[in-house]
Order: structure tokens, then sequence, then C-alpha cells
């Protein structure tokens, strides 16, 4: 060997005096500087209202009540660190252990306390109500999931208010429902989630009314309903939905009557311009007349003729034709005399 060492140029042998120790001196380095061998476990990290699994490393930091969670993958364990002087209890296999922890890994108190997960085991942290450990293949987690809602919106008709406007008679108010559900995890992941349960919909809906009310209707429209207030008025609702007041309701007996050409207050004859007695119905009076067994809907109609025969409760109706006229006859008559 000395006789080869002889035989390198000196140059080349001073080279090498500098290069073998420098080369050791990086293959140490890159030794050092390798990961130091892990074993990761999964983890579970849960409280009164959530859960988060770790599946080896936290790849995002978290702090709960006695526990930090950092990001670090190069430590020798994964950085779940408990805060010190917790008293913990450590269930596994049916056997309770407890301990006062220091400031120190999950992984670490495992150790210190000789309690090695098996394979298929997770770490399941309770922060709730202090600090406990189950080491388990399976847990159960109890989720509750919030989910908004957009209040809905219902119209309402209001047979006082006029038609053609609305209001809001009740604000709405977004809300939500709260479901609750009971996970199942197996090596960090949920296999199952059972709905226990949800609260009812705490949204508020909006009411919106519309007014209904209206100073005529269409001829061929009548009445569905009679709606009488204490003083003896009240609101008629017809078939259209549209709504009138009335001031009162009497009978009168009816003829009908055709031709003609002008009435006693100067309009022109006409379907709805009927001749009454005036001291009992003043000209302009309008009213809604029907027969009293409801055969015949004469409509609206408004005093503003009169007759010499037409004397207290008693009405001429004009009719187009004297056919018409005739098939209607006299009839007693319930008239609503409107507001």
């Amino acid at each position: 060997m000395k006789h080869l060492l002889k035989k390198i140029d000196p140059h080349i042998l001073q080279r090498l005096k500098i290069f073998l120790p420098l080369c050791a001196l990086g293959f140490a380095l890159c030794i050092c500087l390798c990961d130091i061998e892990q074993q990761d476990f999964i983890y579970l990290v849960q409280d009164q209202t959530t859960s988060q699994a770790i599946l080896g490393r936290p790849t995002e930091e978290l702090r709960s009540n006695g526990l930090q969670v950092k990001v670090d993958d190069h430590a020798a364990d994964a950085q779940l660190l408990l805060d010190a002087n917790q008293e913990v209890s450590i269930v596994k296999d049916g056997q309770t252990y407890t301990a006062i922890t220091r400031h120190e890994t999950v992984d670490n108190l495992l150790k210190r306390l000789k309690i090695k997960p098996d394979e298929n085991d997770m770490i399941i942290l309770d922060t709730a109500n202090g600090m406990s450990i189950k080491i388990d293949e399976e847990a159960k987690v109890i989720r509750k999931e919030t989910i908004p809602t957009t209040y809905k919106t219902e119209r309402v008709s209001n047979p006082l208010m006029e038609k053609g406007t609305e209001r809001v008679k009740q604000a709405g108010v977004n809300g939500a429902i709260v479901k609750t559900y009971a996970d199942t995890y197996r090596q960090g992941e949920v296999v199952n989630a059972d709905l226990l349960g949800e609260t009812a919909d705490t949204a508020v809906t909006e009411i919106v009314e519309y007014g209904t009310l209206v100073s005529s209707v269409d001829r061929d429209d009548y009445i569905v309903s009679v709606n009488a207030d204490s003083e003896g008025g009240g609101y008629l609702t017809f078939a259209s939905g549209d709504t009138m007041l009335y001031d009162f309701i009497t009978t009168c007996n009816a003829t009908a009557y055709s031709g003609g050409w002008a009435t006693a207050s100067g309009y022109p004859v006409g379907v709805g311009n009927i001749a009454v007695d005036p001291t009992v119905f003043p000209y302009g009076t309008r009213m809604f007349v029907q027969t009293v067994d409801g055969s015949w809907v004469y409509g609206m109609a408004v005093a503003r003729d009169c007759g010499s025969a037409i004397k207290g409760n008693k009405l001429d109706l004009w009719f187009t034709s004297y056919d018409e006229a005739c098939r209607f006859g006299r009839h007693d008559c319930t008239v609503y005399v409107l507001s």
C-alpha cells in the first residue's frame, strides 16, 4: 500500500487528503438531514361541536382545550402538543390509564406510559370536558350541521285594502335548520353518518298583504260570501276575488222593464240604471242586486230614475230587451246598498 502511495503524484495525494474528509463530512450531513424514521398514527380531535381527522401529520394548525396542533413534517412526532399539568385518562382495550401531562406530544405521552396503538387504531382525543384519550379502531362522534334557509313569501288578501296596493305585514327573516348526525369513523374516515334528528326551520315567513277592495265588479261576477260587521255593514266577496263595502242590506220587490230614452235624473237608460223611490234611495245610490233565492243576479245598479208607481222598497230594473225583461218578470230581491 505504501508502495502504491509513493507512486501517486504528490499533488494528487494532497488533494485526496482534503477531498476524502469532505466526502465523509458530506455523507454524515446527508444522514443527519434525512427525516428521522417516523411512525405516524391517525388522530381524531373532537370537542363539543366539531371533529377533525388527522392522517399522520397535521396539515393545518388547531387550538382546542388543552391541545395545540402545529404543522411540522420534520419533527420526530406529529406535533399534537398537550398543555402541561393536565390530568388525562387513556383507554385502550378496556383498560384505563391516567397520567399528568408534561408539555409534550401525544405520541410522547403514550411512549411514557408504554401504550402502543395497534395497526388499525385511531388515537381519539376528546377535549370537550378536559382531556381524554381513547385508542380504538372505531369512534362515534356527534356532529351538528347548520343549514341556512331562506325565508318564504306568503301573499294574503286584505278585503279592506284598495285593489292594486300591497304592504308587508310581516318582514321575512332567513333562518337555519340544525341537523344532528352520529358519524362513525374508521381509519380517520367517516364510514357511516346516521341522522339523529333536526330542528324546525327558524326562518320567518314574509307576509305580504294585497288589496282586493273595488268600487264595482263586472256584470257576470257574483257574491260568494257576505261578511257583516257589528254595525249592519260589512263587505262582499265575489267570485273574482274582489271585495266591496256595503252599508246595509234590504229587501225590495223588483219589476223588470225595457225601452225609453232617458231617466228622470238625466242619465240615458241602460243596464244598471234603475228606477227607485228617491225618498228611500236618493239618486246616485249604488247597489248590488240579486233575487232573494239567488236565481238571478242583476248585479251593479245605480238609482237614476223614478216612477209614480214606485213607492217604498220597490225597484224597476232596466233590461236590454223586452224578452229578457219578460223572463225576469217580478222578484223579491236582496239589495246591498254599497258604501
